[in-house]
């Protein structure tokens, strides 16, 4: 009984050593076997150069979360140290980013990718609306959906077909249309 508390507080101190903040000060990256730039901690508690293991990704599958070189475990969460994210270094930055591309492609799956794209779509909506209200515009994509919502507007406004509601009866609880 005694030899299995030991064993246990030996493995649980032995584990929480590996999820530390920060990587060991006398380790190196086990892909470069160099001192780390932009450590990263897997989830499965082994420390690499962001680097090192998002080309190591994409070498060996970039549709498929990486394996752990050290134990065979799938990565599907690269946590960098928390120091780097003050850092105003491009290098530091870009691996950042793509850690952070990383991490959403796997930790949520296509959720992830999805939830992705939905946080992004008012910033692009935003700046397809400015596109639309620049005159001087060159871009010839801006140009065309400028031509094609002006094309709908003038279909809208000739057809005697109303399917905008304009206006809302509560006594009723439905929309009512407003003839022209």
């Amino acid at each position: 009984m005694e030899t299995e508390v030991k064993e246990r507080n030996f493995e649980e101190s032995r584990g929480n050593k590996r999820f530390t903040e920060t990587p060991p000060d006398d380790d190196c990256c086990p892909i470069c076997f160099g001192s780390f730039t932009v450590p990263c901690r897997s989830n499965c508690g082994h420390w690499y150069c962001g680097s090192c293991i998002l080309q190591f990704w994409n070498y060996s599958s970039a549709s498929m979360p990486c394996k752990c070189p050290m134990c065979a475990c799938k990565i599907v969460n690269l946590m960098p140290e928390a120091s780097l994210q003050q850092q105003q270094d491009q290098e530091v930055t870009q691996v950042l980013k793509s850690v952070q591309r990383y991490n959403l492609l796997f930790v949520g799956g296509a959720l992830g990718y999805i939830q992705q794209k939905l946080r992004q779509l008012p910033f692009f909506m935003k700046k397809i609306f400015q596109g639309l209200m620049d005159p001087d515009a060159n871009d010839t994509y801006i140009a065309e959906m400028r031509l094609f919502a002006m094309l709908l507007s003038i279909i809208y406004r000739a057809t005697p077909f109303d399917f905008l509601p304009t206006e809302y009866d509560v006594c009723r609880g439905r929309w009512n249309r407003k003839s022209v």
